[in-house]
């Protein structure tokens, strides 16, 4: 997993990976997730970005902790939505689709984004332009 050098800190960018990771199926329920320190190593970031990040994850509902045993991918039924979450992505989905138009983006170009976003769960690189 490479880092974007977008300004968005490593523990948003790193929550959103592992988010894709389960949203494409990389990850599924039950799945354990590497502990804090193979994390870091293996991303090389400082443990505590990691820890931060795992986190978010679990206040999202995303994963859960086991006391000794280690982190691991909830099942998706656990994961409740959010409705302050839910009026967030409202917002800054609003302000990225105002960005497009300012930048001619076609509506069609975005549903298509979008479709291909929701059906593959494919990153940004693998976009069709």
């Amino acid at each position: 997993m490479a880092f974007a050098t977008n300004g968005a800190p490593y523990y948003e960018q790193l929550v959103m990976q592992i988010k894709q990771q389960i949203v494409q199926g990389r990850l599924q329920p039950g799945d354990k997730l590497p502990s804090i320190r193979a994390m870091a190593a293996a991303m090389h970031l400082n443990p505590n970005t990691v820890s931060k990040t795992y986190q978010i994850l679990e206040s999202q509902r995303a994963v859960y902790t086991v006391k000794g045993r280690g982190t691991f991918v909830s099942e998706v039924s656990h994961v409740a939505a959010d409705p302050n979450a839910v009026d967030d992505l409202q917002v800054r989905l609003k302000a990225l689709l105002t960005e497009a138009q300012f930048l001619g983006v076609s509506a069609q170009q975005v549903q298509t984004w979008v479709t291909t976003a929701y059906q593959k769960g494919e990153s940004r690189d693998e976009y069709p332009s």
